[in-house]
């Protein structure tokens, strides 16, 4: 008998990590600060963005980072084809694209850059994404940017400096709870001020939605 009670205990062991293991395969939600982030990570940022690259959807490798006329901001954007709350996102996205275009620049970045590009292309088009996206292949701008779930915005200025990552807004509390609206449009409100010509001071909040592979 107490063989056979040790043998029970070792199978709900079991099933347990089993089940604790699908749970976190399956989604998760990153844990973060809602607070201001001191200068130092600026500065590791500072210059080297601008020469790292991702790929075109037209094969074309490019440095998103890199300086341009005008522009005071580069926004990219993290995302997954099958992510549901990166897809319900967009059109948040394209609005706040057509209010900023011209003097900030957005980029979709794709992590899940194993996937065809005729699928790729299909995604972009099918929600209305209106700039250019990107294949993260080598994972180079996930890393740079820090972002490790999707959706993720993360947003440098004109001098390359890495001044805000997180959540788009807080409309999901967490993976599954969502509000009717947000109470805080947190990217909105970063881009507002730089198109304004502010410097911000590099700040994150807590974004919701799955694990970026690798990250």
């Amino acid at each position: 008998m107490l063989g056979y009670g040790i043998g029970m205990m070792h199978e709900r062991t079991r099933r347990s990590l089993r089940a604790t293991l699908v749970g976190v395969a399956a989604c998760a939600v990153v844990a973060g600060l809602t607070a201001a982030v001191g200068g130092t990570e600026n500065e590791l940022h500072t210059g080297a963005a601008g020469a790292v690259t991702g790929i075109r959807l037209d094969g074309t490798v490019v440095s998103p980072l890199a300086s341009a006329a005008g522009v005071e901001a580069n926004v990219l954007l993290f995302v997954m084809t099958d992510c549901p709350i990166s897809n319900r996102y967009a059109p948040e996205v394209r609005r706040l694209h057509d209010e900023f275009a011209g003097a900030v620049r957005f980029w979709l970045v794709y992590v899940d850059a194993h996937r065809p590009r005729d699928e790729l292309r299909e995604h972009r088009a099918s929600f209305g994404y209106p700039f250019a996206a990107l294949r993260d292949v080598d994972g180079a701008l996930a890393a740079l940017a820090g972002a490790t779930v999707t959706p993720e915005a993360v947003v440098f200025d004109a001098a390359q400096r890495l001044v805000y990552r997180g959540r788009i807004d807080d409309r999901y509390v967490s993976f599954g709870v969502a509000r009717r609206a947000p109470r805080t449009r947190d990217l909105h409100d970063r881009l507002r001020r730089l198109a304004a010509g502010e410097t911000l001071a590099v700040s994150q909040t807590r974004a919701v939605g799955g694990y970026i592979p690798g990250a």
